[in-house]
């Protein structure tokens, strides 16, 4: 777009006589022409090519027709004028009239009509000119800038969308408002207004951050919205967003490892003070005598010796460092607490159940849902104590488990569906002694965690409280069979650099090498080693390195439906920058999920991924000897299905390289 940067001030002259010639140079004289140059009919594509600076093509009588002429200009340059001065008749009329940015000044014209017109084509060329390259950058930055930008109509209508991944398609949301496009309600409803305020004001919005969840859980985004003006009248907005998520994540990373530190900090004082008080006492019953007072400050320092161990790796970064003690796992808060499900639900109802009620627990023992106790607990109370309020004291209640999540049912009365957004409003109540406080927290906790919640009729006609979206694992029933190979590797999805896979049964290692974009919503790009299987299945082994390129490189242990670029999914494993992860597709053709975690220190390093009737159950573990669930999905998975190991760089044109250890992959048998 170099021509930009030259005025088109001159004008291309096509045959004519010498004559002619000089008395348009005489008519164009200090006018916006500033020069005239003289070409043959046959180099005019040529001349337009080499120079930017001509700005309009006068064509005289020649040998050539206009038509030739001027389809030779356009063979090169769709925009410029052709000005033609020739004699004037019907046929030359007619072809000048059917021809876009062409003009006739007949030969007997008088110098001011040329002036005028030549100057009109130079103008109107250098606008058309300009106008072209602003309409090409902008649709080059909505097409390929991989930036956010939009431009709506008056009434909040998008007429532009950039197509970006992970957004709408741009023919989608074309003519529609943000309310019709996205499922998040209330910020959606918040965009649009902010959309007709900057219509109404005039005045912009900028750099507003906005808060809402998608696939692979909470994301950030900072809008400019600018009044779109045409005349001096406001006719809509032009704007962009900027994915912020990082910083806010960072942000939210730096709180949690000052929360981590601060704790660590109350460890380090509470454990060295009491090897310390040990070596203090014994000290003073060595000197009196007592030898065994010696062993007893022998096992004090090695203490101290562990905690200044532990303190070195972790002030190093030590990323090798996986064998913390679990004191100082727990001090920084590493890892994922869960809740017995079941017991916690005795436990409460024993409190606040009367003697008349019934409790039936539809799960197995040992249910866990991934939460912690103090959070679980409220939500439970709350939930028990309503159906015993409000469907009497010989209520009987139902608590079962469903797909990532569970419910509490009774048979009382139940909740007529006009009233069902109402009562998690703080104050309301239907009981004569009630507060109005019990279902608001319930909500509340909900929200806090991420969960989502329904409430709907149970079976026998009461009330039924849904909380899905909430990890709950139930308990196997497998043991481990016979062993199977990964036996084959491939890429999935269209990738850049081919991937690649060795095993070395020396040192029982795999190194796998892969490509690609991304594994997430629509984007399945990624090398995979992989065994199929029709059975039950489990694997699992310890991710030991990952030379990532990018932030979300990531590796892991997958299962998949079948080996197209949008099968049903389901990895554990870990990114480069953000920890262990939890990434799932639960059907073909969906949109794939994540969860980081953001473990420091590497502390988890082993991971197992377990399909069987309880659906895909996906842990993580310190030693690979004690694993901690950290998600049980139902993924749609038709046998023949895969199970292996994947890789992806999270680029389209560099690979990740990743090692793993001890891998194991057996069938699984009922107990």
């Amino acid at each position: 777009m170099s021509c930009l940067l030259t005025d088109p001030t001159t004008v291309l002259a096509v045959g004519g006589s010498p004559a002619n010639l000089e008395a348009v140079r005489s008519a164009l004289a200090d006018s916006a022409a500033e020069d005239v140059i003289e070409v043959d009919d046959i180099d005019v594509g040529s001349t337009l090519e080499a120079r930017d600076d001509i700005g309009c093509v006068l064509v005289f009588d020649s040998d050539a027709t206009f038509v030739d002429v001027y389809e030779r200009v356009r063979s090169v340059n769709q925009n410029v004028p052709v000005v033609v001065h020739m004699t004037l008749d019907e046929t030359l009329a007619a072809a000048v009239s059917q021809r876009s940015a062409c003009r006739l000044v007949p030969s007997d014209a008088g110098d001011a009509v040329l002036r005028k017109t030549v100057e009109d084509a130079l103008s109107t060329y250098e606008r058309r000119r300009n106008e072209a390259a602003d309409s090409s950058i902008l649709e080059t930055l909505l097409a390929d800038g991989k930036m956010s930008m939009f431009a709506k109509d008056d009434r909040g209508r998008y007429v532009r969308f950039a197509d970006v991944p992970y957004t709408a398609n741009p023919a989608e949301v074309r003519g529609k408002t943000d309310p019709e496009i996205f499922n998040q309600q209330e910020i959606s409803e918040e965009a649009l207004a902010n959309d007709l305020r900057v219509v109404e004001t005039g005045e912009p919005i900028r750099d507003s951050i906005e808060r809402f969840s998608g696939a692979g859980g909470d994301h950030w985004s900072e809008a400019t919205k600018i009044p779109w003006r045409r005349n001096g009248e406001v006719i809509g907005v032009v704007g962009y967003a900027k994915d912020v998520s990082k910083r806010m994540q960072y942000k939210k990373r730096f709180e949690e490892e000052r929360r981590r530190f601060d704790k660590f900090a109350s460890y380090v004082s509470h454990d060295l003070r009491t090897p310390l008080q040990v070596i203090v006492g014994a000290l003073e019953r060595a000197r009196e005598g007592d030898t065994d007072a010696l062993d007893r400050i022998e096992r004090a320092t090695d203490r101290v010796g562990e905690i200044i161990e532990d303190l070195s790796s972790l002030s190093k970064g030590d990323q090798d460092a996986t064998s913390f003690s679990e004191e100082v796992l727990d001090a920084l808060d590493i890892g994922v607490s869960t809740t017995e499900l079941p017991s916690l639900v005795e436990n409460v109802w024993q409190l606040d159940s009367t003697e008349s009620a019934t409790l039936e627990i539809d799960m197995p023992e040992e249910t866990e849902i991934v939460a912690e106790t103090e959070t679980v607990r409220p939500l439970i109370e709350n939930l028990l104590k309503n159906a015993v309020d409000h469907a009497g004291p010989d209520v009987t209640v139902r608590v079962g488990t469903m797909d990532r999540g569970f419910f509490v049912a009774d048979d009382g009365p139940g909740i007529p569906p006009e009233e069902r957004d109402q009562i998690f409003d703080e104050g309301y109540t239907t009981a004569e002694e009630g507060s109005g406080t019990g279902l608001t927290i319930v909500s509340e906790t909900v929200s806090q965690q991420g969960w989502e919640m329904d409430v709907t009729e149970s079976e026998a006609g009461g009330a039924r409280f849904e909380i899905t979206e909430c990890p709950v694992v139930e308990p196997s029933t497998t043991t481990p069979g016979d062993p199977i190979s990964l036996s084959t590797n491939e890429d999935i999805g269209t990738v850049s650099v081919p991937g690649e896979a060795s095993y070395d049964p020396d040192t029982d290692v795999w190194t796998v090498v892969g490509d690609g974009r991304d594994i997430w919503q629509d984007i399945d790009e990624f090398h995979f080693v992989y065994a199929t299987m029709s059975e039950p299945v489990r694997i699992q082994g310890r991710l030991s390195e990952l030379d990532g390129v990018h932030e979300y490189s990531k590796a892991g242990l997958m299962v998949r439906d079948g080996l197209g670029d949008d099968d049903a999914l389901a990895l554990i494993g870990a990114t480069r920058d953000y920890g262990s992860e939890v990434l799932w597709r639960t059907r073909t053709g969906g949109n794939a999920e994540s969860t980081q975690y953001e473990e420091p220190y590497d502390a988890f390093q082993w991971y197992q991924l377990v399909v069987d009737e309880r659906g895909v159950t996906l842990s993580f573990s310190t030693d690979g000897e004690e694993w901690q669930p950290l998600e049980q999905l139902p993924i749609e998975l038709q046998p023949p299905y895969h199970v292996g190991l994947a890789v992806c760089s999270h680029t389209d044109d560099l690979t990740a390289e990743a090692r793993f250890e001890n891998v194991t992959v057996n069938e699984l048998e009922s107990e």
